[in-house]
């Protein structure tokens, strides 16, 4: 019994297409995410092989070319992380951005604090707040 999620050309049908050709080209599944409607599939977040290779521009193309046949949307859009990829004038433009750092340079300092008393969050919060003006000086309290 065929129901809402088989009915050919529902954005379920074409959400249910279009992880079929991502699974045949190897991407990883848990780096992008993709959304269809009855116009235009979206994509968005990290376009790149199992387990962590990057595409060749020549597997991207084939990628997208796959896509275009086997979804029901005629549209497709990129928002990738990665990845500049647009449709000009009937032809793909697919170009490989920089590496972001993500880390702010303050994140490198981050350390764990292990509390080894039972004292209030708030005392805590307090001493942490201190020892970050004295300059990492740890104060032992009795």
């Amino acid at each position: 019994m065929a129901g809402v999620f088989d009915k050919p050309g529902s954005r379920y049908d074409t959400n249910r297409r279009v992880k079929m050709v991502l699974v045949r080209h190897g991407v990883n599944l848990a780096l992008l995410k993709w959304s269809s409607s009855s116009t235009t599939t979206y994509f968005y977040g990290v376009l790149k092989k199992e387990p962590d290779d990057d595409f060749s521009l020549t597997a991207l193309d084939a990628l997208i070319k796959d896509m275009i046949h086997m979804s029901h949307a005629p549209r497709i859009r990129f928002n990738l992380e990665n990845w500049d990829i647009s449709s000009e004038t009937g032809s793909w433009v697919i170009t490989k951005k920089k590496p972001v750092k993500t880390a702010a340079p303050a994140a490198e300092k981050i350390r764990n604090v292990v509390i080894h008393t039972n004292e209030k969050p708030e005392d805590v919060l307090r001493d942490m707040e201190k020892e970050k003006h004295s300059g990492g000086r740890r104060r032992n309290k009795t």
